[in-house]
């Protein structure tokens, strides 16, 4: 995503904050091609819906290029990546209300973004990230 003037990460920005203002968890929903640092049998169908609220998360930063924090998988605190451009949806999980987006990331794009970056572990505590799998067609689900 080289374009500097994309209202995208302006929009994801705007939801997390108004999730975290809400007191709602906010998610988002990620193509595979665009990620690091998620363990590869966390996808389900080449996506996954990961809780990207200040409590699952340690040193999060949306910024106009990528998502960036520090979670838990099965155990293991890792270093997550996301380019702006593998967000599928934003969301809050209690209400459903949120933005979907069209996918801007191939993987021609992610290999030449990352060049020959490896998924290592980090050292830093985090608490627990939620993972939610997709079925099917894309849907957004409520959870009470």
């Amino acid at each position: 995503m080289n374009d500097g003037s994309s209202i995208k990460p302006y929009l994801i920005r705007a939801v997390h904050q108004w999730c975290t203002d809400s007191m709602y968890c906010p998610h988002v929903s990620v193509q595979e091609s665009g990620c690091s640092g998620i363990p590869a049998e966390s996808f389900k169908d080449g996506e996954i819906i990961l809780n990207i609220s200040y409590q699952a998360t340690n040193d999060l930063l949306i910024d106009n290029e990528t998502i960036q924090f520090v979670a838990r998988f099965n155990g293991v605190p890792r270093k997550v990546e996301i380019m702006i451009g593998a967000v599928v949806a934003i969301f809050a999980r209690e209400s459903g209300q949120g933005l979907t987006f069209i996918p801007e990331v191939n993987k021609t794009d992610v290999a030449d973004e990352q060049g020959s970056s490896v998924d290592h572990p980090v050292s830093q505590d985090s608490q627990a990230l939620s993972i939610e799998s997709k079925r099917g067609k894309p849907f957004l689900k409520i959870i009470k």
